[in-house]
């Protein structure tokens, strides 16, 4: 008898292991469709998928022209967060873009902080961004630091 046939008996799984069945009614086509789906009794999917997103999601741009930034400030205006990308538009075009969502974000009361070359992160007053501190620094301390909006560096 081997292990696994041993482990199985003790947890009482112990139906044979080349997928015999004693029911009569069993269908080895049907269950082994349900077990590929995670609907056999007792077992449980590590991933469930959800029915419904409840949370709030982060919205990615990569515009390339102002026509397409106009559709990024209507996110903004939905008081959502935006990664602005503006590494596929042209110099000229990225810093209007760059200046024209700053002053969406302003006007709403909202913010825009740069996160690396060409790129933004954009969110409403009431969402604030903060710093994972990663020096090892701060044990036993807040591990974030929130900077206050008057004192982040320029754009």
């Amino acid at each position: 008898m081997s292990i696994l046939r041993t482990a199985l008996d003790y947890l009482g799984w112990g139906n044979d292991l080349e997928g015999e069945s004693t029911d009569p009614d069993y269908d080895e086509d049907t269950a082994r469709d349900e077990f590929a789906h995670g609907r056999e009794a007792g077992v449980i999917p590590l991933r469930q998928e959800r029915a419904e997103f409840t949370g709030l999601s982060i919205v990615r741009a990569d515009p390339k022209n102002m026509d397409q930034a106009t559709t990024v400030a209507d996110e903004i205006k939905h008081r959502k967060p935006v990664l602005l990308n503006l590494q596929s538009a042209t110099e000229p075009e990225a810093k209007r873009i760059r200046d024209f969502i700053g002053g969406v974000a302003y006007g709403l009361d909202g913010y825009m902080r740069k996160i690396a070359d060409r790129v933004y992160i954009c969110a409403p007053f009431d969402m604030p961004v903060e710093t994972l501190m990663l020096d090892g620094t701060r044990t036993g301390e807040a591990r974030y630091e929130t900077a206050d909006r008057r004192s982040m560096p320029e754009l």
